[in-house]
């Protein structure tokens, strides 16, 4: 067995682990397998294999050879290839598990969430250091990066400002999502950690704070509506962001004014109306 502790009381996972693992390292293309996604696991888990080869000839090779290798390890109820182009998903039809078979190529840069691989195969010790390597990384806060997107948080007001007045709804709510995730991005910048959008939010944010965050959803379309959720996303961020983002000289403050005070008179114009 190739064993993986977080499946360790998963056997239906663990068995497609086993059973891939022992396909893959007969092919000569793989030099390297392990197993990926978050440090914990249920019955609804995804198994995130990566698999490693030398060259993009072999890469892409596996990728055209991917439906082949994947009836190798099972029947499958459904499969294909992802938005990512070097992801296959595929979908067991007895274990009712998705499986996101990923090609990858040695080396690969070292970053924070590696450390937390499940190595599966790698007789040239290739991930065993890249494992090593990144235990010693964390992620870093880019303060240029954070100041842009708190611009760019600030600007993006008019645009949603002037889907509610026009009366595109269905836009206007698309934008006040784009604010929830731009939310649980900045939590997650400062907090200094992976950035996965909605990925386990319960447990990043709390109960606390994932009260606050279920108001700024827009529960029905209509302008008062709209309004009303971009009014609990402003809140949010005041509440538990600004100061942080303050702490890092990042907030535009001119702009920032200008723009809330943009935002509250187009408002009050819109709902008068």
């Amino acid at each position: 067995m190739y064993q993986v502790e977080k499946f360790s009381n998963l056997p239906n996972h663990q068995s497609l682990i086993d059973r891939a693992t022992k396909v893959l390292i007969e092919d000569p293309r793989v030099i390297g397998l392990c197993i990926g996604g978050s440090q914990k696991a249920d019955e609804y888990s995804d198994v995130d294999l990566f698999v490693y080869c030398k060259t993009e000839e072999d890469r892409e090779s596996l990728k055209k050879d991917r439906l082949k290798i994947a009836e190798k390890v099972g029947e499958i109820k459904a499969e294909s290839i992802s938005i990512f182009p070097y992801v296959y998903v595929v979908f067991y039809e007895e274990e009712e598990i998705k499986v996101d078979y990923s090609w990858h190529l040695l080396p690969e840069a070292n970053r924070p969430d590696k450390a937390h691989l499940d190595i599966l195969y790698d007789p040239e010790g290739h991930l065993k250091k890249l494992k090593e390597e990144s235990t010693k990384l964390v992620w870093k806060i880019d303060e240029d990066e954070l100041k842009h997107k708190t611009k760019h948080y600030h600007i993006g007001i008019s645009y949603t400002v002037f889907k509610i007045a026009r009366g595109e709804l269905w836009d206007a709510q698309d934008a006040v999502d784009f604010y929830r995730k731009y939310l649980v991005e900045f939590e997650d910048i400062l907090a200094q950690r992976k950035r996965e959008n909605y990925r386990k939010l319960e447990e990043k944010l709390g109960e606390e704070k994932l009260k606050k965050f279920n108001e700024t959803l827009v529960r029905e379309i209509s302008r008062k509506e709209i309004f009303r959720a971009m009014d609990a996303v402003f809140n949010y961020f005041n509440e538990y962001l600004k100061d942080s983002i303050e702490k890092l000289n990042a907030f535009p403050y001119e702009q920032a004014e200008k723009m809330y005070e943009y935002y509250d008179r187009i408002k009050k114009l819109v709902l008068e109306n």
